[in-house]
C-alpha cells in the first residue's frame, strides 16, 4: 500500500494539479484570513474555515477525480489488479494520497494562527478544533469522490458526480425548513454535513461527529472496493 500512496501522492505534483489545488487553497484561505487579521477579532478566526467550506466543495472534485478514472481511461487499472497489492489497499492507498496533499493545506493554516497570536489569543483550542473538523470532513468528500470516480473512466464526469453527490448532502439542510417535519428535521440534522462540521467550528471535537465523518469515508470506501472487485471477475 505504501508504494500506492507514493505513487499517487507524486502523481499529483508531476502535475500542475497539485500545485494548483493548493494555490487556490491558500489563495482563499489567505483572503478569509486578511478578513479576520483587519478586523483584529480573535472570535471571528472560525470563519476562515467556516468560509472555506463551500470553496473545498469545489476543489476536492478536481483532486479526486483522477484517483480511479485515469487508470482505467489508460487501461492500467488491470496492471494494479494484478499486482501483490488488495483492492481495499488500493483504495486505502489512494484515499490516503489524496487526504495528505488536502491536509497539507489545512496544516498551512495553523501559520494564520501564529501570525494571529502576534497581536491577540486566537485560542488554539478554537483553532485546533476547526483544522481537525475540515480534516474529517474533507475525508468524507475525498472517499466520496474515489467512488464515483470508480465509476466511469471520465474525469469530467467523475468531478461533476462528486460535486453533485456532495451539494446534496450540503443541501439537506433546506428540506426541513419547507417541509415542517420533526421527523425529517431530526434525520435532517443528524446527518447534516454543516449541522456535524458546527461543532469544531466552535473548538468541540463531538465524538459523535468524529464517528460520522468516519463512517461516511469508511461506507464510500467499501463501496469503492465492491465496484472495482465486481469489475475485477467480469
Amino acid at each position: 500500500m505504501a508504494a500506492i500512496i507514493k505513487r499517487e501522492f507524486n502523481a499529483y505534483f508531476r502535475s500542475p494539479l497539485g500545485y494548483v489545488f493548493i494555490a487556490v487553497y491558500l489563495f482563499f484561505s489567505g483572503t478569509y484570513f486578511n478578513q479576520v487579521l483587519t478586523s483584529g477579532m480573535a472570535s471571528l478566526f472560525p470563519q476562515i474555515y467556516y468560509g472555506m467550506f463551500s470553496i473545498i466543495l469545489l476543489l476536492l472534485p478536481l483532486l479526486t477525480m483522477r484517483l480511479m478514472s485515469e487508470d482505467k481511461k489508460l487501461k492500467t487499472d488491470q496492471l494494479l489488479l494484478t499486482s501483490p497489492v488488495s483492492v481495499p489497499g488500493l483504495v486505502l492507498g489512494k484515499f490516503i494520497a489524496a487526504l495528505s496533499v488536502y491536509a497539507i493545506c489545512v496544516g498551512f493554516t495553523l501559520i494564520y494562527g501564529v501570525v494571529f497570536s502576534r497581536y491577540t489569543d486566537p485560542g488554539w483550542a478554537l483553532i485546533f478544533g476547526n483544522v481537525v473538523g475540515a480534516i474529517l470532513f474533507g475525508g468524507a468528500f475525498i472517499a466520496i469522490g474515489i467512488f464515483i470516480s470508480s465509476l466511469t473512466e471520465s474525469m469530467v464526469i467523475a468531478a461533476m458526480g462528486t460535486f453533485v453527490v456532495s451539494a446534496l448532502f450540503i443541501l439537506l439542510d433546506i428540506l426541513p425548513a419547507n417541509a415542517n417535519s420533526k421527523v425529517l428535521d431530526f434525520i435532517v440534522k443528524w446527518v447534516s454535513f454543516v449541522e456535524r462540521y458546527t461543532p469544531f467550528t466552535q473548538g468541540l471535537l463531538d465524538v459523535s461527529s468524529i464517528i460520522f465523518f468516519l463512517s461516511v469515508a469508511a461506507i464510500f470506501l467499501f463501496l469503492s472496493v465492491r465496484v472495482i472487485e465486481s469489475k475485477r471477475w467480469r
